[in-house]
Protein backbone atom coordinates (compact mmCIF):
# COMPACT_ATOMS: atom_id res chain seq x y z
CA UNK A 1 0.00 0.00 0.00
CA UNK A 2 2.94 2.19 0.65
CA UNK A 3 4.60 1.27 -2.55
CA UNK A 4 1.21 2.59 -4.40
CA UNK A 5 0.74 5.75 -2.37
CA UNK A 6 4.66 6.34 -3.86
CA UNK A 7 4.09 5.87 -7.56
CA UNK A 8 1.06 7.60 -7.29
CA UNK A 9 3.22 10.66 -5.88
CA UNK A 10 5.38 10.35 -8.72
CA UNK A 11 2.99 10.61 -11.48
CA UNK A 12 1.68 14.06 -9.63
CA UNK A 13 4.98 15.07 -9.51
CA UNK A 14 5.49 14.23 -13.04
CA UNK A 15 2.25 15.86 -14.67
CA UNK A 16 2.82 18.96 -12.43
CA UNK A 17 6.62 19.44 -13.25
CA UNK A 18 5.12 18.89 -17.26
CA UNK A 19 2.55 21.34 -16.83
CA UNK A 20 4.73 24.13 -15.37
CA UNK A 21 7.34 23.03 -18.17
CA UNK A 22 4.03 23.91 -21.00
CA UNK A 23 3.44 27.19 -19.11
CA UNK A 24 6.80 28.56 -19.22
CA UNK A 25 7.07 31.85 -21.48
CA UNK A 26 9.89 31.24 -24.44
CA UNK A 27 12.90 33.06 -23.91
CA UNK A 28 12.14 34.89 -27.67
CA UNK A 29 8.89 36.02 -26.38
CA UNK A 30 10.61 38.33 -23.15
CA UNK A 31 13.42 38.86 -25.03
CA UNK A 32 14.38 39.26 -28.89
CA UNK A 33 16.63 37.33 -30.58
CA UNK A 34 19.69 38.84 -32.19
CA UNK A 35 20.60 36.87 -35.64
CA UNK A 36 23.05 38.37 -37.85
CA UNK A 37 22.20 35.35 -40.40
CA UNK A 38 18.17 36.07 -40.58
CA UNK A 39 16.00 38.98 -40.31
CA UNK A 40 13.39 38.13 -37.38
CA UNK A 41 9.47 39.09 -37.01
CA UNK A 42 7.79 38.21 -33.88
CA UNK A 43 3.83 39.48 -33.64
CA UNK A 44 1.63 39.53 -30.67
CA UNK A 45 -2.17 39.34 -30.54
CA UNK A 46 -4.47 39.24 -26.96
CA UNK A 47 -7.22 37.15 -27.13
CA UNK A 48 -10.71 38.01 -27.67
CA UNK A 49 -13.44 35.63 -26.23
CA UNK A 50 -15.52 33.90 -29.13
CA UNK A 51 -12.85 35.22 -32.02
CA UNK A 52 -9.93 33.45 -33.48
CA UNK A 53 -8.07 36.41 -35.34
CA UNK A 54 -5.55 36.79 -33.09
CA UNK A 55 -3.68 34.24 -35.40
CA UNK A 56 -4.06 36.57 -38.45
CA UNK A 57 -3.39 39.61 -36.34
CA UNK A 58 -0.24 38.61 -34.64
CA UNK A 59 1.06 37.21 -38.25
CA UNK A 60 0.44 40.39 -39.46
CA UNK A 61 2.59 42.10 -36.77
CA UNK A 62 5.37 39.91 -37.02
CA UNK A 63 5.96 40.10 -40.96
CA UNK A 64 5.51 44.07 -40.49
CA UNK A 65 8.45 44.19 -37.89
CA UNK A 66 10.38 41.45 -40.28
CA UNK A 67 9.99 43.82 -43.06
CA UNK A 68 10.98 46.95 -40.78
CA UNK A 69 14.40 45.09 -40.70
CA UNK A 70 15.37 45.14 -43.94
CA UNK A 71 17.40 48.30 -45.07
CA UNK A 72 15.48 50.76 -47.12
CA UNK A 73 17.25 52.62 -49.67
CA UNK A 74 16.24 55.65 -50.65
CA UNK A 75 19.60 57.31 -52.33
CA UNK A 76 20.06 57.95 -55.75
CA UNK A 77 19.73 60.83 -58.27
CA UNK A 78 15.95 60.14 -58.95
CA UNK A 79 14.55 59.91 -55.07
CA UNK A 80 16.30 62.77 -54.37
CA UNK A 81 14.55 64.74 -57.41
CA UNK A 82 11.19 63.02 -56.67
CA UNK A 83 11.35 63.98 -52.86
CA UNK A 84 12.51 67.71 -53.71
CA UNK A 85 10.16 68.40 -56.44
CA UNK A 86 6.88 65.97 -55.39
CA UNK A 87 6.96 67.49 -51.69
CA UNK A 88 6.38 64.19 -50.20
CA UNK A 89 8.72 63.61 -46.70
CA UNK A 90 11.74 61.25 -46.63
CA UNK A 91 9.71 59.00 -44.05
CA UNK A 92 6.69 58.84 -45.87
CA UNK A 93 8.44 57.51 -48.77
CA UNK A 94 10.41 54.85 -46.75
CA UNK A 95 7.06 53.95 -45.00
CA UNK A 96 5.52 53.35 -48.53
CA UNK A 97 8.35 51.02 -49.62
CA UNK A 98 8.41 49.19 -46.77
CA UNK A 99 4.69 48.20 -47.25
CA UNK A 100 5.32 46.96 -50.60
CA UNK A 101 8.54 45.17 -48.86
CA UNK A 102 6.32 43.65 -46.65
CA UNK A 103 3.69 42.43 -48.92
CA UNK A 104 6.35 40.77 -51.60
CA UNK A 105 8.19 39.28 -48.76
CA UNK A 106 8.46 35.38 -49.54
CA UNK A 107 10.94 32.50 -48.19
CA UNK A 108 10.44 33.14 -44.70
CA UNK A 109 9.73 30.43 -42.00
CA UNK A 110 7.73 29.70 -39.06
CA UNK A 111 10.29 29.34 -36.07
CA UNK A 112 7.85 28.64 -33.07
CA UNK A 113 4.25 29.79 -31.69
CA UNK A 114 3.48 30.23 -28.50
CA UNK A 115 -0.04 30.97 -26.32
CA UNK A 116 -1.83 31.02 -22.98
CA UNK A 117 -5.21 31.68 -21.90
CA UNK A 118 -4.96 35.57 -22.76
CA UNK A 119 -2.07 36.01 -25.54
CA UNK A 120 -1.14 34.55 -28.92
CA UNK A 121 2.99 34.88 -30.12
CA UNK A 122 4.37 34.05 -33.34
CA UNK A 123 8.09 34.18 -34.09
CA UNK A 124 8.92 34.07 -37.95
CA UNK A 125 12.82 34.43 -39.92
CA UNK A 126 13.93 35.09 -43.42
CA UNK A 127 17.35 34.30 -43.74
CA UNK A 128 19.60 37.02 -45.34
CA UNK A 129 21.24 35.28 -47.73
CA UNK A 130 18.14 33.54 -49.77
CA UNK A 131 16.48 36.76 -49.55
CA UNK A 132 19.11 39.12 -50.75
CA UNK A 133 19.71 36.01 -53.56
CA UNK A 134 15.55 36.66 -54.73
CA UNK A 135 15.53 40.30 -54.47
CA UNK A 136 18.77 40.17 -57.11
CA UNK A 137 17.10 38.02 -59.21
CA UNK A 138 13.86 40.57 -59.13
CA UNK A 139 16.18 43.22 -59.86
CA UNK A 140 18.04 41.76 -62.90
CA UNK A 141 14.93 40.55 -63.91
CA UNK A 142 13.48 43.91 -63.58
CA UNK A 143 16.38 45.81 -65.43
CA UNK A 144 16.34 43.46 -68.06
CA UNK A 145 12.66 44.28 -69.01
CA UNK A 146 13.27 48.08 -68.27
CA UNK A 147 15.98 47.62 -70.89
CA UNK A 148 14.47 45.84 -73.66
CA UNK A 149 11.85 48.99 -73.50
CA UNK A 150 14.51 51.97 -73.05
CA UNK A 151 15.92 50.40 -75.73
CA UNK A 152 12.81 51.02 -78.12
CA UNK A 153 12.04 53.85 -76.69
CA UNK A 154 15.85 54.93 -78.25
CA UNK A 155 15.12 54.15 -81.44
CA UNK A 156 11.78 55.47 -81.58
CA UNK A 157 13.85 58.71 -80.44
CA UNK A 158 16.14 58.48 -83.10
CA UNK A 159 13.42 57.68 -85.82
CA UNK A 160 12.38 61.27 -83.99
CA UNK A 161 9.05 59.32 -83.05
CA UNK A 162 8.77 61.23 -80.34
CA UNK A 163 5.26 59.99 -79.16
CA UNK A 164 6.35 56.24 -79.42
CA UNK A 165 9.63 57.39 -77.94
CA UNK A 166 7.61 58.90 -74.57
CA UNK A 167 5.83 56.00 -74.08
CA UNK A 168 8.02 53.42 -74.45
CA UNK A 169 10.65 55.53 -72.05
CA UNK A 170 7.19 55.51 -69.32
CA UNK A 171 6.43 51.93 -69.61
CA UNK A 172 10.25 51.32 -69.38
CA UNK A 173 10.38 53.14 -65.57
CA UNK A 174 7.62 50.61 -64.61
CA UNK A 175 9.15 47.17 -63.95
CA UNK A 176 11.53 49.30 -61.72
CA UNK A 177 9.73 51.30 -60.09
CA UNK A 178 10.02 48.97 -56.72
CA UNK A 179 14.08 49.60 -57.24
CA UNK A 180 14.27 53.59 -58.05
CA UNK A 181 16.73 53.94 -54.77
CA UNK A 182 19.19 51.07 -56.10
CA UNK A 183 22.48 51.70 -58.66
CA UNK A 184 21.19 49.25 -61.10
CA UNK A 185 24.30 49.50 -62.74
CA UNK A 186 23.78 47.46 -66.87
CA UNK A 187 25.19 47.49 -70.03
CA UNK A 188 23.62 49.68 -72.83
CA UNK A 189 25.30 48.80 -76.56
CA UNK A 190 28.60 47.94 -74.83
CA UNK A 191 28.81 50.86 -72.13
CA UNK A 192 27.64 51.19 -67.98
CA UNK A 193 24.62 53.12 -67.48
CA UNK A 194 22.89 53.51 -64.22
CA UNK A 195 19.80 52.54 -65.74
CA UNK A 196 16.95 54.39 -63.36
CA UNK A 197 19.26 57.65 -64.32
CA UNK A 198 19.58 56.98 -68.00
CA UNK A 199 15.54 56.69 -68.15
CA UNK A 200 14.53 59.59 -65.86
CA UNK A 201 16.81 62.03 -67.45
CA UNK A 202 15.97 60.56 -71.08
CA UNK A 203 11.74 61.32 -69.78
CA UNK A 204 12.78 64.86 -68.77
CA UNK A 205 14.72 65.59 -72.01
CA UNK A 206 11.79 64.43 -74.39
CA UNK A 207 9.33 65.90 -71.95
CA UNK A 208 11.47 69.51 -71.54
CA UNK A 209 11.29 69.34 -75.82
CA UNK A 210 7.87 69.17 -76.35
CA UNK A 211 6.05 72.34 -76.95
CA UNK A 212 2.54 73.15 -77.06
CA UNK A 213 1.10 76.58 -78.63
CA UNK A 214 -2.86 77.65 -79.79
CA UNK A 215 -3.51 78.50 -82.81
CA UNK A 216 -5.55 81.41 -81.89
CA UNK A 217 -4.61 82.46 -78.12
CA UNK A 218 -7.47 85.40 -78.11
CA UNK A 219 -11.19 83.89 -78.89
CA UNK A 220 -14.81 85.93 -78.20
CA UNK A 221 -17.05 84.13 -76.64
CA UNK A 222 -20.23 84.92 -74.54
CA UNK A 223 -21.91 83.49 -71.87
CA UNK A 224 -24.17 80.56 -71.83
CA UNK A 225 -23.50 80.10 -75.75
CA UNK A 226 -21.17 77.81 -77.45
CA UNK A 227 -18.19 79.17 -78.93
CA UNK A 228 -18.32 78.84 -82.80
CA UNK A 229 -14.33 79.06 -83.14
CA UNK A 230 -12.62 75.75 -82.48
CA UNK A 231 -9.98 75.68 -79.84
CA UNK A 232 -7.04 74.13 -81.22
CA UNK A 233 -3.48 73.64 -79.99
CA UNK A 234 -0.25 72.37 -82.27
CA UNK A 235 2.25 70.22 -80.53
CA UNK A 236 5.30 69.82 -82.02
CA UNK A 237 8.62 68.58 -80.66
CA UNK A 238 11.06 72.09 -80.61
CA UNK A 239 14.03 70.66 -82.81
CA UNK A 240 15.58 72.99 -85.25
CA UNK A 241 12.55 71.13 -87.43
CA UNK A 242 10.00 71.30 -85.71
CA UNK A 243 8.31 68.22 -85.95
CA UNK A 244 4.82 67.81 -84.72
CA UNK A 245 3.64 64.97 -83.01
CA UNK A 246 0.57 62.69 -83.92
CA UNK A 247 -1.49 60.83 -81.28
CA UNK A 248 -0.52 63.32 -78.18
CA UNK A 249 -3.30 63.04 -75.46
CA UNK A 250 -4.15 66.74 -74.35
CA UNK A 251 -6.28 67.50 -71.41
CA UNK A 252 -8.06 70.62 -71.85
CA UNK A 253 -9.47 72.46 -68.81
CA UNK A 254 -10.90 75.92 -67.82
CA UNK A 255 -7.95 77.23 -65.23
CA UNK A 256 -10.02 80.35 -64.91
CA UNK A 257 -14.16 80.33 -65.50
CA UNK A 258 -15.93 77.81 -66.13
CA UNK A 259 -17.90 76.13 -69.30
CA UNK A 260 -18.80 72.50 -70.83
CA UNK A 261 -16.06 71.63 -73.64
CA UNK A 262 -14.37 68.16 -74.58
CA UNK A 263 -11.68 67.60 -72.40
CA UNK A 264 -10.00 64.81 -73.66
CA UNK A 265 -8.55 64.93 -77.12
CA UNK A 266 -5.22 63.66 -79.40
CA UNK A 267 -3.08 64.83 -81.70
CA UNK A 268 -4.09 64.36 -85.51
CA UNK A 269 -1.30 63.59 -88.27
CA UNK A 270 -0.60 67.44 -88.18
CA UNK A 271 -0.24 67.60 -84.12
CA UNK A 272 -3.11 69.30 -83.78
CA UNK A 273 -5.78 69.16 -81.35
CA UNK A 274 -9.24 70.57 -81.82
CA UNK A 275 -11.45 71.13 -78.67
CA UNK A 276 -15.12 72.77 -78.71
CA UNK A 277 -16.84 74.76 -75.88
CA UNK A 278 -20.48 74.21 -76.01
CA UNK A 279 -21.41 76.55 -73.20
CA UNK A 280 -19.49 79.50 -71.33
CA UNK A 281 -21.37 79.16 -67.74
CA UNK A 282 -19.33 81.73 -65.79
CA UNK A 283 -20.00 85.47 -66.07
CA UNK A 284 -16.42 86.23 -65.92
CA UNK A 285 -14.94 88.66 -68.71
CA UNK A 286 -11.44 86.97 -69.05
CA UNK A 287 -11.56 83.41 -69.09
CA UNK A 288 -8.43 81.18 -68.87
CA UNK A 289 -8.27 77.86 -70.55
CA UNK A 290 -5.64 75.37 -70.05
CA UNK A 291 -4.52 73.17 -72.16
CA UNK A 292 -1.32 70.04 -71.39
CA UNK A 293 0.01 66.85 -72.19
CA UNK A 294 -2.14 64.27 -70.35
CA UNK A 295 0.68 62.14 -68.99
CA UNK A 296 -2.12 59.45 -67.25
CA UNK A 297 -3.15 58.40 -70.44
CA UNK A 298 0.09 57.10 -71.20
CA UNK A 299 0.01 54.91 -68.62
CA UNK A 300 -2.21 52.25 -66.67
CA UNK A 301 -2.80 53.98 -63.42
CA UNK A 302 -4.34 51.68 -61.50
CA UNK A 303 -1.24 49.43 -61.09
CA UNK A 304 0.99 52.95 -61.02
CA UNK A 305 2.09 52.82 -56.77
CA UNK A 306 2.72 55.78 -54.63
CA UNK A 307 6.42 56.16 -55.47
CA UNK A 308 6.12 55.30 -59.30
CA UNK A 309 3.00 58.73 -59.58
CA UNK A 310 5.54 60.88 -57.20
CA UNK A 311 7.73 60.60 -60.02
CA UNK A 312 5.92 61.14 -62.75
CA UNK A 313 4.67 64.66 -60.41
CA UNK A 314 8.52 65.79 -61.10
CA UNK A 315 8.62 65.98 -64.44
CA UNK A 316 8.04 69.66 -66.73
CA UNK A 317 4.55 68.50 -68.12
CA UNK A 318 4.19 70.99 -71.73
CA UNK A 319 1.23 73.34 -71.76
CA UNK A 320 -0.34 76.42 -72.90
CA UNK A 321 -3.10 78.91 -72.32
CA UNK A 322 -5.39 80.34 -74.64
CA UNK A 323 -7.23 83.38 -73.59
CA UNK A 324 -11.74 83.47 -73.75
CA UNK A 325 -13.07 87.38 -74.03
CA UNK A 326 -16.01 86.69 -72.86
CA UNK A 327 -19.18 89.36 -73.07
CA UNK A 328 -22.99 88.75 -72.10
CA UNK A 329 -25.98 88.35 -74.76
CA UNK A 330 -26.27 91.69 -76.70
CA UNK A 331 -29.57 93.20 -76.61
CA UNK A 332 -31.06 95.38 -79.31
CA UNK A 333 -33.88 97.75 -77.50
CA UNK A 334 -36.61 99.69 -79.86
CA UNK A 335 -38.72 101.63 -77.35
CA UNK A 336 -41.69 103.60 -78.34
CA UNK A 337 -43.01 105.46 -75.21
CA UNK A 338 -45.68 107.91 -76.01
CA UNK A 339 -47.39 109.72 -73.00
CA UNK A 340 -50.79 111.73 -74.08
CA UNK A 341 -50.01 111.39 -77.51
CA UNK A 342 -46.36 113.15 -77.40
CA UNK A 343 -43.04 110.85 -77.83
CA UNK A 344 -41.11 111.36 -74.74
CA UNK A 345 -37.50 112.99 -75.62
CA UNK A 346 -36.36 111.20 -72.53
CA UNK A 347 -37.06 107.34 -72.62
CA UNK A 348 -38.33 105.78 -68.80
CA UNK A 349 -38.98 102.23 -69.55
CA UNK A 350 -36.13 101.49 -71.54
CA UNK A 351 -33.49 102.75 -69.33
CA UNK A 352 -35.02 100.67 -66.32
CA UNK A 353 -34.92 97.68 -68.37
CA UNK A 354 -30.83 98.06 -69.53
CA UNK A 355 -30.21 98.29 -65.82
CA UNK A 356 -32.03 95.34 -64.69
CA UNK A 357 -30.23 93.43 -67.80
CA UNK A 358 -26.93 95.13 -67.00
CA UNK A 359 -26.61 93.73 -63.47
CA UNK A 360 -27.56 90.25 -64.91
CA UNK A 361 -24.36 90.58 -67.09
CA UNK A 362 -25.84 91.42 -70.19
CA UNK A 363 -24.56 93.76 -72.94
CA UNK A 364 -26.28 96.10 -75.11
CA UNK A 365 -25.42 97.06 -79.08
CA UNK A 366 -26.82 100.10 -81.34
CA UNK A 367 -26.66 97.54 -84.29
CA UNK A 368 -29.65 95.31 -84.35
CA UNK A 369 -27.50 93.09 -86.97
CA UNK A 370 -24.85 92.19 -84.22
CA UNK A 371 -27.26 91.45 -81.22
CA UNK A 372 -28.86 88.27 -79.74
CA UNK A 373 -31.94 89.50 -79.16
CA UNK A 374 -34.30 91.91 -80.33
CA UNK A 375 -36.70 93.74 -77.62
CA UNK A 376 -39.54 95.80 -78.58
CA UNK A 377 -41.56 98.16 -76.70
CA UNK A 378 -44.56 99.52 -77.49
CA UNK A 379 -46.11 102.13 -74.65
CA UNK A 380 -49.23 104.39 -74.85
CA UNK A 381 -50.58 106.64 -72.20
CA UNK A 382 -54.29 108.03 -71.72
CA UNK A 383 -55.96 110.40 -69.24
CA UNK A 384 -57.81 108.74 -65.67
CA UNK A 385 -59.83 110.78 -63.74
CA UNK A 386 -58.80 113.59 -61.29
CA UNK A 387 -59.54 113.97 -57.71
CA UNK A 388 -58.81 116.45 -55.44
CA UNK A 389 -55.84 118.08 -57.37
CA UNK A 390 -54.53 114.69 -58.06
CA UNK A 391 -54.45 113.35 -61.53
CA UNK A 392 -54.36 109.75 -62.67
CA UNK A 393 -53.02 108.32 -65.97
CA UNK A 394 -53.12 104.86 -67.48
CA UNK A 395 -50.13 103.47 -69.47
CA UNK A 396 -50.44 100.08 -71.90
CA UNK A 397 -47.70 98.60 -73.12
CA UNK A 398 -46.93 95.40 -75.14
CA UNK A 399 -43.60 93.86 -75.21
CA UNK A 400 -41.70 91.35 -77.19
CA UNK A 401 -38.33 89.74 -77.52
CA UNK A 402 -37.13 87.77 -80.64
CA UNK A 403 -34.11 85.89 -80.04
CA UNK A 404 -32.04 86.88 -83.78
CA UNK A 405 -30.52 83.45 -84.80
CA UNK A 406 -33.62 81.60 -84.28
CA UNK A 407 -36.11 84.24 -84.98
CA UNK A 408 -38.24 82.61 -82.24
CA UNK A 409 -40.03 84.88 -80.50
CA UNK A 410 -38.83 84.08 -76.63
CA UNK A 411 -41.06 86.71 -74.71
CA UNK A 412 -44.39 88.55 -75.30
CA UNK A 413 -46.39 90.30 -72.68
CA UNK A 414 -49.04 93.22 -72.13
CA UNK A 415 -49.24 95.19 -69.29
CA UNK A 416 -52.49 97.13 -69.06
CA UNK A 417 -54.01 100.12 -66.73
CA UNK A 418 -50.90 100.67 -64.80
CA UNK A 419 -51.87 103.94 -63.46
CA UNK A 420 -49.31 107.17 -61.97
CA UNK A 421 -50.58 110.12 -60.05
CA UNK A 422 -49.05 113.41 -60.17
CA UNK A 423 -49.84 117.06 -60.31
CA UNK A 424 -51.18 117.33 -63.69
CA UNK A 425 -51.95 114.55 -66.71
CA UNK A 426 -48.87 114.80 -68.10
CA UNK A 427 -46.65 114.02 -64.53
CA UNK A 428 -48.74 111.30 -63.82
CA UNK A 429 -48.22 109.93 -67.30
CA UNK A 430 -44.83 110.02 -66.45
CA UNK A 431 -44.96 108.27 -62.85
CA UNK A 432 -46.94 106.01 -64.76
CA UNK A 433 -43.96 105.32 -67.07
CA UNK A 434 -42.05 104.15 -64.26
CA UNK A 435 -44.42 102.08 -62.45
CA UNK A 436 -44.90 99.66 -65.41
CA UNK A 437 -41.06 99.67 -66.15
CA UNK A 438 -40.47 98.04 -62.53
CA UNK A 439 -43.00 95.85 -63.56
CA UNK A 440 -41.67 95.49 -66.86
CA UNK A 441 -38.40 94.64 -65.43
CA UNK A 442 -39.39 91.97 -62.72
CA UNK A 443 -41.52 89.60 -65.21
CA UNK A 444 -39.60 90.02 -68.34
CA UNK A 445 -35.91 89.77 -66.94
CA UNK A 446 -35.81 86.28 -65.21
CA UNK A 447 -38.25 84.45 -68.14
CA UNK A 448 -35.68 86.19 -71.23
CA UNK A 449 -32.96 84.81 -68.82
CA UNK A 450 -34.13 81.20 -68.51
CA UNK A 451 -35.41 80.93 -71.82
CA UNK A 452 -31.93 82.34 -73.33
CA UNK A 453 -29.82 80.57 -71.04
CA UNK A 454 -27.63 83.60 -70.10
Amino acid sequence: MKRFFQILLLICLFFQINLLHAKKVPDWVTNRPIDNEFYIGIGHASKVKGSSDHIERATSEALKNLASEITVNISGEVISSMIEKSGILEEELKSKIRSTTEAELEGYELVEQWQDKKDYWIYYRLSKVKYQLAREEKINNAVSLALDLFSQAKKSEQNKEYYKALLFFLQSLKPIEKYIGETLETKYLGTSIYLNNEIYLSIQNILSNIELKPLMNNINAKRNKSVKQSIEVIAFYNDAEQICISNLPILFSFKRGEGDMINNVKTNMNGIATSKISKITSSEKMQILNAELDISKLINQDSTSFVYQNVLKTFPIPSTRIILNVTGLLIFIESEEINLGEELDVLHIEPKIKESFSEKGFSFTDDIAGADIYIMIKARSREGSEMFGMYSTFVDVTVSALEMSSGEEIYKNVFNNISGQGLNAEKAGLKAFENVAVKISENMVPKIIQTAGQ
